[in-house]
């Protein structure tokens, strides 16, 4: 917290009026603070605790006793709160629209692909992302018409492509189009687990897509790894479960079942030891023939 002298309080030499009206409701600390501020005529918390051998808590409580009486002020109380965007009405997009062809051809296309004429509210938002935040129209759109579908409004979804141009750098329609491919991409991936794990696609938490997205986009597994890890797993078999035997697959550079199997010949033939999720995997996988007692 940072605290400033007001130039009123500062009367050459004097001390102003306010601390002697306080003189008797002011503490020994306060008293302290105030008078060095005064001599110093700017305000440094550390400073003012090396000189006085006060805690920085008990100065800047002094700091505020003052600030309530008005002699100083602190930063956070004169911040300026940012102004709030002027909402355009629909006649005021309207005439914005006929002196620049990119809004109306944003506008309109906004207008298709929600498949009705959006509201001020959302119109503003996505305007507010082409005029003020310098997003590429080609950009709104190419994300507006994968997202909106999917979002809770225009307004929800403009936010969601800031957030995008922002922090993950989708700058381009390129880039943008890549995004999509991914975002496809790892709704079939979200698909074929809940198939494999009798799961509901719309109960996957946040946590367990990133699992899975990492299971193919890091780990490199493919759907039959997937497969292979939930059976491997029996009455384990969960997503964090298979996380774990993923890893560990992925760690000793198993790409395919047969991989595992494979392994399982050589390590059998050598007589080394198999781990336990690739034991578990190849129960049931007719490898090495087992002959009854006498045959």
């Amino acid at each position: 917290m940072k605290f400033q002298l007001m130039k009123q309080a500062v009367l050459g030499p004097n001390v102003p009026a306010v601390v002697f009206e306080n003189l008797y409701s002011a503490r020994e600390n306060d008293l302290k603070v105030i008078l060095y501020v005064l001599q110093k005529g700017e305000i440094n918390p550390q400073d003012i605790s090396n000189k006085l051998q006060i805690s920085l808590t008990a100065i800047n409580s002094s700091l505020l006793f003052w600030t309530d009486k008005g002699l100083i002020l602190c930063e956070e109380t004169f911040s300026e709160k940012p102004k709030k965007k002027k909402m355009l009405s629909s006649r005021e997009i309207l005439n914005i629209a006929r002196e620049n062809p990119e809004v109306e051809v944003l506008v309109n296309h906004l207008q298709k692909i929600y498949g009705q004429a959006i509201n001020e509210t959302g119109t503003n938002k996505y305007l507010n992302l082409l005029l003020q935040e310098n997003i590429p129209a080609e950009v709104i759109l190419v994300l507006a018409t994968h997202l909106a579908p999917a979002q809770k409004g225009p307004a929800y979804t403009a936010r969601v492509i800031q957030n995008l141009y922002e922090k993950e750098g989708i700058t381009s329609a390129e880039k943008a189009e890549e995004y999509i491919r991914t975002l496809e991409k790892r709704e079939a991936l979200y698909r074929k687990v809940c198939k494999i794990f009798a799961l509901e696609q719309s109960k996957l938490t946040n946590s367990e897509k990133t699992m899975i997205n990492a299971w193919s986009e890091r780990l490199n597994m493919s759907a039959d790894m997937i497969e292979a890890a939930y059976s491997s797993a029996g009455p384990n078999a969960s997503i964090r479960y298979c996380n774990g035997i993923l890893k560990s697959w992925s760690q000793k550079k198993y790409r395919t079942p047969t991989d595992i199997q494979e392994e399982f010949v050589r390590a059998h033939t050598t007589g080394r030891n198999i781990d336990r999720d690739d034991d578990l995997i190849l129960k049931g996988m007719t490898i090495v023939p087992v002959f009854e007692k006498g045959e």
